[in-house]
């Protein structure tokens, strides 16, 4: 016959003793501890403010007006440089036009035919050079004088009226250079005078 052990009061049977799961609001309270919290849900960007968008169109107009301007400063200085070199460049070509004329006329006396060639391919090549910068030559030799690319430095007597106000005489050409007047031409100028024997015939009080 099996004798039951005597059980000591303070000891309690593991199947006696109460469950978690059955003591009430324990399981709401671990639910409670353990659950994350809620995450807002992320919808689309907000737009930018009506104003960091005016300010940023307006940095970006000044960034290109600023690029344009310094583009336009640095294409004006070329110009420049290149007008200051065309200009001291002119005087040569003229004293080339001078030497030629001269030998042709025939006042330099004798004149090595290899030379005054030499002097013309000189000439030819520096002309080149200048229209290679844009400088464009201004014939003024027979054309109406025109105030605005001749400069008149003397009047020629003419007896034909077609001649009258027209260019005669040409002591230098003219040059422009990037569409501007570089140097006008100096230029004597025809002047219409009457033969002496119809001045009697003009009557004074006209």
């Amino acid at each position: 016959m099996a004798v039951n052990e005597p059980r000591e009061p303070w000891a309690s049977d593991a199947s006696q003793a109460p469950l978690a799961s059955q003591v009430p609001g324990a399981s709401v309270s671990r639910a409670s501890g353990d659950a994350a919290p809620p995450t807002k849900a992320e919808g689309p960007a907000e737009p930018a403010p009506v104003g960091d968008r005016q300010a940023a169109l307006r940095a970006l107009r000044n960034l290109e007006a600023t690029e344009a301007r310094l583009e336009r400063n640095a294409r004006r200085e070329i110009e420049e440089t290149r007008g200051k070199l065309v200009r001291e460049l002119l005087p040569v070509l003229d004293n080339l036009d001078r030497t030629i004329q001269t030998a042709h006329a025939g006042r330099s006396g004798h004149c090595d035919p290899a030379m005054l060639e030499g002097v013309r391919m000189v000439r030819q090549q520096l002309e080149g050079v200048l229209r290679g910068y844009g400088v464009e030559r201004i014939e003024a030799l027979g054309q109406r004088f025109d105030p605005a690319t001749h400069d008149a430095i003397g009047m020629v007597p003419v007896a034909d009226p077609q001649r009258h106000g027209v260019v005669v005489q040409q002591a230098e050409p003219g040059y422009r250079f990037a569409g501007r007047l570089l140097r006008p031409a100096k230029v004597s100028v025809g002047k219409l005078v009457a033969p002496a024997f119809q001045l009697g015939s003009v009557p004074m009080w006209r």
